[in-house]
């Protein structure tokens, strides 16, 4: 059941892993029940839907802040059948918070992983409501103009956001047992993190990556997956694509080299993925830095 109420919520750039969604409920809709590993933050902009998440439901009014956490389910419908109701929502992976820093990786792991939890609603009432609230729409007003720079301000909202709801809504917290173990779990995957930063040249197996943290293969995916919102392969792919735009961008490599260095097994398959997860071609990137 729970494989079946998986959303794979489209994000449009994965190198920017966040959408804003502003749809208009019509009269009889409803938000199926579904969940991500994705945090969403929910703004009511017009009507008075009831959101179901975690099992638990709230009824809401036009202004009202709701959060939800990585995994949990949730769905809204319209109280009245004569109503429609219109939202914003802002689903953002939690690599948006910079989970190559080691210290992010503390704060945001207990999140993802369900050890810790934000609370479902921000009253309109709370002192920080106007905050949250106003920092929440400069986000969508920054990723819908999509002035210069807007990716470097979406994602700084993001982590003001998640530090300020982290801190003042936490609701479930580790116990000192469970602390203590998970510590030593991302320990390992900092580590991880840190040998897949520098060795992006390398194929590296899910076998090899489990083995470095010490665990088998199945477990290795589903937690790696919690901790980061990606899967192995999709992490390392996207490293590997990073690293190569710098070099595009700014050294005088060729796009052969360029390939070769970044750990693809051929030019056709690195100007596959680089046009998959970049939407435009290794040329592309490098005529156009050439140009500026």
């Amino acid at each position: 059941m729970r494989g079946e109420l998986y959303e794979n919520t489209l994000m449009d750039d994965p190198a920017l892993p966040i959408n804003v969604f502003h749809p208009t409920f019509k009269i009889g809709g409803k938000l199926r029940l579904h969940w991500h590993e994705h945090f969403e933050l929910i703004y009511i902009d017009r009507g008075k839907p009831i959101y179901q998440i975690g099992g638990q439901p709230f009824p809401t009014k036009p202004g009202d802040l709701l959060f939800v956490n990585s995994g949990e389910l949730h769905a809204a419908v319209s109280p009245s059948p004569n109503e429609t109701f219109t939202v914003y929502a802002v689903v953002f992976n939690p690599s948006m918070l910079g989970l190559k820093e080691p210290h992010i990786v503390d704060l945001v792991a207990p999140y993802t992983a369900g050890l810790s939890m934000v609370a479902n609603r921000i009253q309109q009432t709370d002192e920080w409501y106007p905050t949250l609230r106003d920092t929440l729409m400069q986000l969508v007003d920054e990723f819908e103009q999509k002035r210069p720079g807007f990716e470097l301000a979406v994602r700084s909202y993001c982590q003001l956001l998640f530090t300020w709801l982290t801190r003042q809504y936490t609701v479930k917290r580790r116990s000192d047992s469970e602390m203590e173990a998970f510590r030593a779990k991302t320990d390992r995957f900092k580590e991880l993190l840190t040998f897949l930063e520098t060795s992006y040249m390398e194929r590296i197996t899910v076998e090899q990556a489990a083995s470095i943290v010490h665990m088998s293969s199945y477990h290795f995916c589903r937690l790696f997956k919690k901790m980061t919102g990606q899967t192995f392969v999709q992490y390392t792919n996207l490293n590997r694509i990073n690293k190569a735009e710098h070099l595009l961008k700014y050294s005088s490599l060729s796009i052969t080299d360029i390939a070769a260095e970044v750990g693809c097994s051929s030019i056709n398959s690195f100007s596959k993925l680089f046009r998959q997860l970049r939407g435009i071609s290794p040329r592309d990137i490098r005529r156009d830095a050439a140009g500026s």
